[in-house]
């Protein structure tokens, strides 16, 4: 009988290992909190050495369950220790991440073993970020050794620089922060073209995209997802410490032994759901290839309204304050109504025969959400199961921001019962609302409830370590083509282990753990009849609906970023060096292209899309990033969502400030109404409105126009911690456009660094000047391409 031999044994065999044992007894203080180098941080490192060992010049791929992390850096720098003790690498270790406070966090690191090491004194680990001009600059502490022997940090969002003449490096790429499709593959090719002798992507388990990602290169990837079977057998082998709070720790996955369960709970009667059932079967029977752009109505109204667990009201309500215009359903079901629709060729005979049923389909969804939304019925029914289960911290899952605001008002709004509001009153504390999007801590929410089916892109939160356990609200077709998903992601996984664990000599794994197991997903509750026609399988129907509802984008010159169901409006500024910045558009009283542009001149003024001309010098994103240069000057040493966070509430108080002055007869009238809500400088309403002035020097100004506008305040927590520097925006943004366009002069470089500190020259690198050729109309692109340079 063949003994069977384990994947663990063969990464980390138990032998002496001078590398690994140094690492194995060493820990990290990151701040003040202790983060021993857990047995998955061994595992993953021994994974990243067989495969430089045994497949140089290729790709790795380590999954993980999906929380807020940053296991990549981890990895990065335990490779670099281990490359300083053993012949490795003969150049750099590059961790190519999109964080905008990483070098933050290294300034604060210390390490703990049989040697102690400070990385803020004298840099000893040689740690260095890639410039935008390819130059390294020291991260920390004094002037660093040789490049090959240093650890080097790329940001993506300073564009796609070239390393300085040193021997080919080990890339680590942080997938779980890079995580648009065409950003990852720039990367890749980035790591290719510098001859890397191996790049090892850390992701998320169920992140497929990610693994198309690195197979479209020419590469097939040897993949290591961990899961159950390898948490299991690390415990026993070498046991586990506390978890650590630390985002760079991994000891949390070894108190995650079971993957947490998933609970499918059906919503909706059977008019609603056979409607949903025939808008499926009428996207399954379309005819091959694009679509056409008229089908993108339909779908984006089955794939909000399907998702949707609020009051259309109050969903209503928050699309027309979204900081994404365009997704608020009237607009949408009035286009559809009207629309008529022939085609040629296939499209024809599909049009006569499907475009009027969809409609139909489409219409009476949404008609039955305007009565009462089962989703939301249901939404109330679970949180009483929760309350009763004594659980805590409950996380409701939405598919967009808007129907996030949507929900939260839903449950706590007026349009309620007593006897939810009583519930309510208990457990609302308990309760945060989001999108599928958030990143939470591992461990954060006793539950997470996910309010549809979560697209391609999100659904590794299936496979989440930020919830003990996870609810999903699903009508019947969405239970039936998730169940379908899992059965495809148990195959393709199962597979891509085999595979894995071939190459390294390990036995045959046993077969994957998921969320549902092989019989629950197999035990399928009765599906509509009218998703069975004797065209197609029950497969194939759910196959077709659901990559239509995922890619209706019509354009095919967005290459992989049209994956996204998603759309939002964007103005294409063409630059003199012949790229696209997809700027997101604004709407003011003057119609579009409100959006404010930092525009190159004497007085350095935001001004109004419109307003730019060809010629015009402006600043953009100089790589991956789509912040604006003021959340990045305001929200320095903030991390990523904190940054993002920042835009939308100050695009938001844009739009409100517009719509108290188009609420009032004139100017002086709607400036003594926010004078009246408040405001310390009322008088500037016409700026704030325009963006000439993009923010107020006091977050009570932002309050009190939000008031004026009898709207609801967004949280102003953030905007009250970076109060000092919002009220010094003006003059920071000032030094940083000399900066910038002086070629960093160093009286501008130094003027900018008193003000903003050491973050000064990295921020630099992230933005450009660019000369403007001509602006564009306002296009439908995919969400993951707004505020992006193509």
């Amino acid at each position: 009988m063949t003994e069977e031999v384990s994947l663990i044994s063969v990464l980390l065999p138990g032998t002496a290992d001078t590398g690994l044992d140094g690492l194995a007894f060493s820990t990290f203080v990151d701040g003040e909190i202790s983060v021993p180098v857990s047995a998955v941080d061994q595992l993953l490192v021994a994974f990243s050495h067989h495969v430089i060992d045994r497949m140089p010049r290729s790709a790795a791929v380590v999954q993980l369950p999906r929380a807020n992390h940053r296991i990549a850096l981890t990895l990065a720098i335990c490779m670099h220790l281990l490359r300083l003790q053993v012949p490795l690498v003969a150049g750099p270790v590059v961790l190519a991440a999109l964080d905008v406070d990483l070098t933050e966090q290294l300034r604060q690191l210390r390490m703990r073993n049989y040697r102690s090491m400070a990385l803020d004194r004298g840099n000893p680990l040689s740690a260095q970020r890639l410039s935008r001009g390819g130059e390294l600059v020291p991260a920390v502490g004094a002037a660093p050794r040789s490049g090959d022997s240093s650890l080097v940090y790329f940001n993506t969002r300073v564009g796609d620089p070239t390393l300085p003449q040193c021997n080919p490096p080990l890339v680590v790429l942080d997938a779980t922060s890079i995580t648009n499709p065409d950003s990852r593959a720039r990367v890749l090719a980035w790591a290719s073209k510098h001859s890397a002798v191996s790049t090892v992507v850390v992701g998320d388990i169920g992140d497929e995209s990610l693994i198309k990602t690195v197979t479209a290169t020419d590469s097939t990837p040897l993949v290591l997802a961990v899961t159950d079977a390898e948490v299991s057998a690390l415990v026993y082998e070498l046991n586990r410490q506390e978890p650590s709070p630390s985002s760079l720790s991994s000891m949390w996955m070894l108190w995650h032994e079971k993957q947490p369960p998933l609970t499918i709970y059906r919503a909706g009667g059977t008019e609603i759901n056979a409607a949903i059932a025939r808008a499926f079967v009428c996207l399954a029977t379309r005819p091959d290839g694009l679509m056409p752009r008229a089908l993108d109505y339909s779908t984006k109204l089955l794939n909000s309204g399907t998702r949707l667990a609020a009051a259309v009201n109050d969903y209503r309500r928050a699309c027309a304050f979204a900081d994404r215009p365009g997704e608020g359903p009237d607009a949408l079901r009035r286009a559809l109504r009207s629309m008529t629709f022939t085609g040629t060729g296939p499209w024809y005979a599909w049009s006569v025969a499907r475009w009027g049923e969809l409609k139909i389909a489409v219409e009476t969804l949404w008609r039955h959400l305007d009565e009462t939304n089962p989703k939301l019925s249901l939404l109330w029914e679970l949180l009483a199961r929760a309350e009763r289960g004594s659980c805590g911290r409950i996380v409701i899952r939405c598919h967009s921001k808007a129907a996030a605001v949507a929900t939260r008002q839903s449950l706590n709004g007026t349009n309620r019962t007593d006897v939810q509001i009583a519930l309510w009153t208990r457990i609302g504390t308990r309760v945060e609302v989001d999108t599928f999007a958030r990143r939470y801590p591992p461990g954060h929410a006793d539950i997470q409830i996910l309010t549809g089916n979560p697209p391609p892109r999100h659904f590794a939160l299936l496979f989440s370590g930020e919830a003990r356990a996870t609810w999903l609200l699903a009508y019947e077709a969405e239970d039936a083509a998730l169940r379908r998903r899992l059965h495809g992601w148990h195959a393709t996984t199962d597979a891509w282990r085999r595979t894995t664990f071939q190459a390294f000599g390990a036995s045959e794994p046993t077969a994957v753990a998921g969320p549902l197991s092989a019989d629950e997903i197999h035990s399928t509750p009765p599906v509509p009849s009218e998703l069975r026609i004797p065209e197609l399988s029950l497969l194939d129907v759910l196959n077709r609906a659901g990559d239509a509802m995922e890619s209706s984008m019509p354009s095919a010159t967005l290459g992989d970023l049209r994956s996204s169901d998603e759309t939002e409006s964007c103005v294409p500024i063409h630059l003199e060096d012949g790229r696209i910045w997809w700027a997101p558009n604004e709407i003011d009283q003057d119609g579009d292209l409100a959006t404010p542009v930092l525009v190159v001149a004497d007085d350095e003024r935001y001004r109004p899309l419109r307003h730019v001309h060809p010629g015009d010098a402006i600043i953009v994103p100089a790589g991956d990033g789509t912040d604006s240069v003021h959340a990045r000057l305001v929200a320095l040493s903030h991390d990523n969502d904190d940054v993002a966070s920042l835009d939308a509430i100050l695009g938001q108080f844009r739009r409100a400030a517009r719509s108290v002055l188009e609420a009032y007869d004139t100017k002086q009238v709607a400036i003594a109404a926010v004078r009246r809500a408040g405001a310390r400088a009322p008088g500037e309403l016409s700026m704030w409105a325009s963006g000439r002035t993009i923010a107020p020097r006091v977050p009570e100004d932002i309050a009190a126009v939000f008031r004026a506008a009898h709207q609801t305040a967004p949280d102003l927590r953030l905007l009250r911690t970076v109060a000092e520097r919002l009220r010094t925006l003006h003059r920071s943004l000032g030094h940083f456009v000399k900066a910038l366009v002086s070629e960093r002069a160093d009286d501008a470089v130094g003027q900018l660094r008193r003000l903003v500190g050491e973050s000064a020259d990295e921020l630099l690198d992230e933005f450009l000047a660019a000369t403007v050729t001509s602006v564009g109309q306002p296009t439908d692109v995919p969400v993951d391409l707004a505020g992006r340079i193509v």
